[in-house]
């Protein structure tokens, strides 16, 4: 039996944008163009190293309605796999999976353009033969796991076998917010007889179970992902029932940086001191094109205002973009106390505005019930896209 060679990418989430900055070239934001280029290089590197087949476990895109340029980056990047004549198998992603099933999903388009990749979205698992590598591969696509019957997923004894799926083991450091909508893999969904596990949606590089693997991302997305190494895995699979041969391959992501500023430091300086102390640690740090966040410790907003407008003007050519956060931002980010402003309870701020108009005789008792009811849904449901967003930008 010949070895089997697979690429596994993940977490590509094109159509990413943040931090406002715009390519000059075309106008478009530039985090969307770096998330492009890093599934691009990933693709370049994946054709020099004679795989059999490329794998893709969840999260293409970073929207279920991505733009016109994030599809047309993703059908290049395909055709050109398809060009050589490497099979390819997709699976849907939390961020891939529409919430209603009859919104329909980008992937039937894709599967237009590109008809030889596998596009497995949806709610349903699918199992994707491939005689002439002597291989199965069970697609589990994030939709399935969302069902309350939880998959099961039966190897082929006659073949290699592969599973693909996208979610959170259990067990697993979190690294910043769970995200709304994401899953839990359970585990009779890892069994020991698949010869691999491609997985997809935690960013972080890693072995889970022998066999079982998350390919990271091939990016960062906010500064939650400061740990997250860029790129893929090159998987070989040797006779049936043998351990995979797992190589980590790194490749190119704008740089990301992070410094703490303890309260020690910054005790009794101002908005032009501690800008000073950021400008020595990025001039240490020598990366111009990087991402970076300075998180202080001990200042008040204001001050902490006045640090980053200095740093726009000071620091533009010692890195491409610079944030000044400070610990109530982070640690509300994770989901924590905040530790230097007051906490708000917007719920209990509303009832009382409802028991004001109640009082002051605004509103009848049925009016208010019926506001309360709805402005208590649309609060809750404003503070769960904030979550989300916090848990993009890492702050």
């Amino acid at each position: 039996m010949n070895p089997l060679r697979i690429a596994h990418i993940s977490d590509t989430h094109l159509g990413y944008r943040a931090l406002g900055k715009t390519d000059p070239l075309t106008g478009r934001n530039q985090r969307s163009i770096d998330v492009e280029n890093a599934f691009a290089d990933a693709v370049t590197d994946i054709l020099k190293r004679d795989v059999d087949l490329v794998v893709h476990s969840g999260d293409l895109f970073n929207q279920t309605r991505p733009a016109y340029a994030s599809i047309g980056s993703a059908m290049r990047q395909f055709r050109r796999l398809e060009e050589r004549g490497i099979p390819s198998v997709v699976i849907g992603g939390n961020h891939d999976t529409p919430r209603l099933r009859s919104s329909g999903s980008v992937f039937s388009l894709m599967h237009l353009v590109n008809p030889t990749i596998r596009f497995v979205g949806g709610y349903e698992t699918e199992i994707v033969p491939f005689p002439e590598l002597d291989l199965t591969v069970t697609a589990v696509p994030h939709g399935r796991l969302t069902e309350p019957i939880p998959p099961a997923a039966f190897p082929n004894p006659e073949t290699r076998n592969i599973l693909i799926t996208h979610g959170f083991v259990p067990g697993m450091t979190q690294v910043g917010h769970r995200e709304p909508g994401e899953e839990e893999i359970d585990e009779t969904l890892l069994p020991a007889d698949f010869d691999y596990i491609a997985l997809g949606h935690f960013h972080i590089r890693g072995e889970v179970r022998p066999n079982a693997w998350y390919a990271g991302s091939t990016e960062r997305f906010g500064f939650a992902d400061e740990p997250v190494v860029p790129g893929y895995l090159i998987v070989e699979l040797g006779e049936r029932g043998t351990p995979p041969v797992v190589e980590t391959v790194k490749t190119h992501a704008r740089p990301m940086l992070r410094w703490r500023i303890d309260e020690e430091e910054t005790n009794e300086k101002d908005a032009i001191q501690i800008a000073g102390l950021i400008l020595e640690w990025l001039r240490e740090e020598n990366k111009p094109d990087a991402m970076a966040m300075a998180v202080v410790f001990g200042v008040p907003r204001a001050i902490r205002r006045q640090v980053e407008q200095i740093l726009r003007e000071e620091a533009a050519e010692l890195v491409w973009t610079i944030q000044v956060r400070g610990a109530s931002d982070v640690l509300a980010g994770l989901g924590r106390e905040r530790v230097d402003l007051p906490a708000i309870d917007l719920e209990q701020l509303f009832n009382r505005f409802l028991e004001t108009e109640r009082t002051n005789g605004n509103h009848d008792p049925a009016f208010s019930a019926r506001v309360g009811e709805i402005g208590r849904a649309e609060l809750r449901k404003a503070q769960a896209a904030l979550a989300a967003e916090l848990a993009n930008e890492g702050s």
